[in-house]
């Protein structure tokens, strides 16, 4: 598939950077989830409603995986672009190949390991979920410092 050449870096850079904001704030939001039910799901077994509440954040878990490969696959699309205009930051794009196909693999795991599993195990579903966003932050950190000032754009501060 061609790659289309009028692909704005600004405008990426930008884009790049709300992906991850958003995905900040999913993760942080489906891992709050995740301590919250947990607890409820606690309170409620026995009643056949900790089972609804434990599909519920399967669903949101899936829903998060689906959207960081969405940003991956996009991103990875315009690498070719990037990689001919800044051909100085090619070992950048190509740790970031790297680090797309580790994060690929480790979502497909957690989606068939979640689709396929009928327990109600809030515990092991996080686990899951954190080994397979480690390193994540690291990734999007790295990204933000060496592909964004390429690309025209001023990377955020430190996040807290």
């Amino acid at each position: 598939m061609p790659v289309p050449q009028d692909i704005d870096s600004r405008a990426a850079g930008r884009q790049l950077l709300i992906g991850h904001r958003e995905l900040r704030a999913q993760l942080a939001a489906l891992r709050a989830a995740l301590d919250e039910e947990d607890g409820l799901t606690a309170a409620v077994s026995g009643t056949g409603e900790g089972a609804s509440l434990v599909q519920q954040l399967r669903a949101r878990c899936l829903e998060y995986c689906v959207g960081l490969h969405h940003h991956h696959t996009m991103e990875d699309g315009a690498f070719p672009v990037f990689e001919q205009r800044y051909p100085e930051i090619a070992p950048v794009i190509e740790r970031l190949r790297e680090e797309h196909r580790q994060v690929a693999a480790g979502l497909d795991r957690l989606s068939k390991l979640v689709e396929n599993d009928d327990g109600q195990d809030l515990t092991w579903l996080r686990a899951e979920l954190e080994r397979t966003v480690a390193g994540l932050e690291e990734h999007f950190v790295y990204e933000e410092t060496y592909l964004l000032p390429a690309l025209g754009v001023t990377a955020p501060g430190p996040t807290s």
